[in-house]
């Protein structure tokens, strides 16, 4: 059963997405989406925003496949705490208080569990993105309480154990609107905020962990003051894409088009497992400049269906592009998008960086950035080699 305000609200949205989407039936056809949905809304009871936000999530889920991660339902309520992932073990990252404590259980269903549930509403296509999109569902109240193991609860009891071996709890409500995501963006910007840079003897290291809009004037003063800079003695750029989510490749522009500028210098990019969407481009746009990539595995393939088209003051975005930054290829429309794809276009490419570097859990706990150490250490290896 579903509410008829939530009945009218799907329609409104599937309908969003049959107009807006490049190949809308790239995964299931349309049969097969109604059949999804009649299942479910006799399964569970859509009568909150609880209900609808797994519905939603299920439904995309098996719409967009491993190639397309750019529809969603973003319907985002963080609590007042952030996680990290490793190997399936939880850990809150914040507040500092908890102090990189093991979650074992939120109200005594234990984190396999709640894992498992939900990637069963997750939408991914890397390794990457699939542990960035659950450390992002262990922090939002409307997808965590609704899956099934927890759906039912309203009280939340998150039962963790801290460095010291005790076992202790925090309490919850998820029906608390807890506040806004700043304490999210907290592990985006862990390196630094796009445009910070320093340079360390002959290594200059510049931070582009974003590529919203909002972010270019930064770029381009902090740009400007390094072209005011004598960088003659820097040998080695380094450029820290991690955190890199996306927002516009329009954003990339000031800082590509100045290492474009740059001669004799050795460049490389650091990565990690949430670039996504336009930090893609900047590591295309890097790489094809001859950037040594040093790091993980990023949040997408490097071509996928892109492009968010926002249903307006709501919560839904349909992808209304196919973007191959590799091949320099796109597709913006059905009509394009029919007439020239091709395999060599769609088949996923996954960037692997020249130099693996995965992040494990001893890392988090001891607070050692091993992918900065090991680009410092292979900058300063460049130049003995030179010598």
């Amino acid at each position: 059963m579903i509410l008829k305000v939530y009945e009218e609200r799907y329609n409104k949205y599937i309908n969003h997405y049959k107009d807006k989407h490049v190949n809308p039936w790239h995964e299931i056809s349309e049969e097969k989406l109604n059949e999804l949905y009649i299942n479910q809304i006799n399964k569970i009871d859509i009568k909150n925003e609880f209900d609808f936000s797994y519905l939603m999530n299920y439904i995309i889920k098996r719409l967009s496949g491993d190639s397309d991660a750019h529809t969603i339902y973003a319907y985002y309520s963080p609590l007042p705490m952030n996680f990290r992932i490793f190997d399936n073990r939880v850990y809150i990252n914040y507040p500092e208080d908890y102090g990189k404590s093991e979650l074992i259980s939120i109200n005594n269903v234990l984190t396999e569990k709640i894992i498992k549930e939900l990637e069963e509403v997750l939408t991914y296509g890397t390794e990457g993105k699939r542990k960035f999109e659950l450390e992002k569902a262990f922090s939002n109240r409307f997808q965590l309480f609704s899956i099934p193991s927890l759906r039912n609860f309203d009280d939340m009891i998150f039962k963790y154990k801290n460095l010291n071996g005790e076992i202790k709890e925090i309490k919850l409500n998820k029906n608390i609107k807890y506040g806004n995501e700043a304490h999210i963006e907290r592990i985006n910007e862990q390196y630094g905020k796009t445009g910070k840079y320093k340079i360390i003897n002959d290594v200059l290291i510049y931070n582009h962990n974003s590529s919203k809009p909002m972010y270019v004037e930064k770029s381009m003063e902090s740009i400007e003051k390094i072209k005011n800079t004598n960088l003659e003695k820097v040998k080695v750029i380094i450029i820290d894409l991690r955190g890199n989510t996306g927002g516009s490749s329009k954003a990339n522009e000031p800082l590509v088009n100045f290492l474009k500028t740059i001669k004799n210098k050795k460049l490389i990019c650091l990565t990690d497992y949430r670039i996504f969407s336009g930090g893609r481009y900047a590591l295309n746009d890097l790489i094809k400049l001859g950037a040594i990539t040093i790091g993980e595995e990023i949040s997408t393939p490097m071509n996928c269906y892109g492009n968010n088209n926002w249903i307006e003051n709501d919560y839904f975005a349909s992808s209304s592009a196919y973007l191959n930054p590799v091949l320099e290829w796109s597709a913006l429309s059905k009509e394009e998008f029919f007439m020239e794809v091709q395999d060599k276009y769609i088949n996923p490419i996954i960037f692997k960086p020249d130099i693996l570097i995965n992040e494990q859990i001893e890392d988090y706990l001891e607070n050692k950035d091993v992918i900065y150490e090991y680009a410092i250490k292979y900058s300063k290896d460049i130049e003995i080699n030179k010598k």
